[in-house]
């Protein structure tokens, strides 16, 4: 656990954004209300600025950005391809906004940070690293602050899984804070079975009733207890 003398790092803020089923011209009208322009943008850079913008007025210094998810935006991956293979009309357009790191990209511009902004492709095992690299980067003096986030675009329209976006702001001040964030070397439990989005939401749930330990790849975890 780390020692009394070392930084802390807390939890200070977070924010959900669901799609619940909204199509691309809603999710732009609701980015317009932000004073977004988002025509250019896939739906998963949607979901990201929706889900992150509302902590804007959170920021204090320099911020940085950790966003993972399973992939950027398939739905805009499979037209692309498909335009591609069947009709041989390559969108170079398209195919930049479908990068990795587009959707931080437009984040980091949007909120007019200049830290780190990385994007991670996650799976179970890997789905608490972009808090660990967070927490890190906090350790090391590189920010003040670190916007983690996890996002999901679901693959078809027809489907039961959430769409949308989860973010948590970390900082090294006490003031506010949800709860204080540490890395340990105690195991800690597997997490259940469920969609993308749930571990992120369901933490901050059990966060409110007793000290969480969320797994890492390396044996080792990260406790969030309430201040």
């Amino acid at each position: 656990m780390l020692a009394e003398t070392e930084m802390k790092i807390y939890l200070q803020a977070t924010h959900c954004f669901m799609a619940e089923g909204a199509d691309d011209k809603t999710l732009r009208a609701h980015l317009q209300m932000l004073g977004i322009d988002g025509r250019r943008l896939t739906r998963f850079s949607q979901l990201i600025l929706l889900g992150a913008l509302p902590l804007a007025d959170k920021l204090q210094g320099q911020t940085a950005i950790f966003c993972g998810s399973p992939f950027n935006s398939p739905r805009k991956f499979d037209k692309m391809f498909e335009n591609l293979m069947q009709h041989n009309l390559p969108s170079p357009l398209d195919f930049m906004a479908n990068l990795n790191n587009a959707a931080t990209f437009q984040l980091a511009q949007a909120l007019q940070t200049h830290g780190n902004a990385i994007f991670l492709a996650l799976n179970r095992q890997s789905y608490w690293q972009p808090l660990a690299l967070a927490i890190l980067e906090l350790l090391d003096n590189d920010c003040d602050q670190a916007l983690v986030g996890w996002g999901l675009e679901s693959i078809t329209e027809n489907t039961t899984e959430r769409e949308g976006a989860v973010f948590w702001l970390l900082g090294t001040s006490p003031t506010p804070a949800l709860a204080e964030v540490e890395f340990i070397t105690e195991d800690a439990p597997d997490m259940s079975a469920g969609d993308f989005l749930a571990p992120s939401m369901a933490m901050l749930e059990q966060l409110k009733r007793e000290a969480v330990l969320l797994p890492l790849s390396d044996g080792r975890a990260i406790r969030l207890a309430s201040v």
